[in-house]
């Protein structure tokens, strides 16, 4: 499993042993997910077809995009229960592509002058092509922009689809564990409500639980019926090395193959 005897090779071989059912349970879970930050997946249009997408931008290409009334009633579920964001970061797919992506920005940035003055909203973006580039050079002020400046599908990305359930090192694996998503870059937001990350949700969308909350979650709901379900089936969960490869487990297959036949029909936020 780990091919070299490194710094790495340990980190992986601690995080292996840390998410074991028996350690957790003496431990407690590795991470919690955040109560202060949150990313928004607003398209999963995108124009590129990465490897390992993990959002399976590539894998299963969609037009699935938020409708501004849901921003707004993101906003108004935020306001209501008195939350002031330390950070929200908005995503895809490529978000640059949302047809409706600078009224999006500006609402929000309306939310943070008026309710929120501390909280930093950032646009993250692939950069690739003209028509992406023409869009960033609209993104109002104070929008903080995260270009990763691709020049090609071929990336270096983690392998997000090969699920941890499908790899024996992980049978006895407790999943309340999360991951470092689940506490760095905060709780999601999709089309198809909260998640502990936006990735879960992207893995929703695919595999069709159709498991996210409609109403933003209160402080105390730790949101691990969710991490049981999702972590399991992202490649994330695993400490593994980077790749330039499109790598895939069964499970990923399968559903992938099951998506080309028919679209889970998700309850939207």
């Amino acid at each position: 499993m780990y091919k070299k005897f490194n710094s790495e090779t340990l980190i992986g071989i601690y995080w292996l042993i840390r998410v074991q059912a028996p350690l957790t349970k003496l431990l407690g879970p590795r991470y919690a997910r955040s109560r202060s930050s949150i990313e928004i997946d607003i398209t999963y249009r995108c124009n590129l077809s990465c490897f390992n997408c993990n959002r399976s931008c590539g894998q299963a290409p969609s037009s699935e995009q938020m409708a501004v009334e849901q921003i707004q009633k993101f906003i108004k579920d935020t306001v209501e229960n008195d939350v002031k964001w330390k950070s929200i970061r908005i995503l895809g797919g490529e978000p640059t592509l949302h047809p409706d992506i600078i009224r999006i920005l500006y609402l929000l940035r309306e939310y943070i002058e008026h309710f929120s003055p501390d909280t930093s909203l950032h646009l993250v973006t692939n950069g690739f092509g003209r028509k992406v580039a023409s869009v960033l050079s609209q993104v109002p002020k104070k929008v903080k922009i995260e270009n990763s400046s691709k020049e090609s599908s071929e990336q270096f990305f983690h392998p997000f689809n090969v699920a941890p359930k499908d790899r024996i090192e992980f049978k006895f694996a407790d999943y309340s564990n999360g991951c470092e998503q689940t506490s760095k870059w905060g709780i999601g937001l999709t089309p198809y409500g909260y998640y502990p990350c936006a990735l879960a949700g992207g893995i929703d969308r695919i595999f069709g639980f159709d498991l996210g909350r409609k109403r933003l979650p209160s402080p105390d709901d730790s949101m691990v019926d969710q991490l049981q379900v999702f972590c399991k089936l992202c490649g994330m969960f695993r400490y593994a090395n980077h790749t330039w490869q499109g790598v895939m487990s069964l499970s990923w297959e399968k559903a992938y193959a099951e998506y080309k036949k028919k679209k889970p029909s998700l309850s939207l936020y």
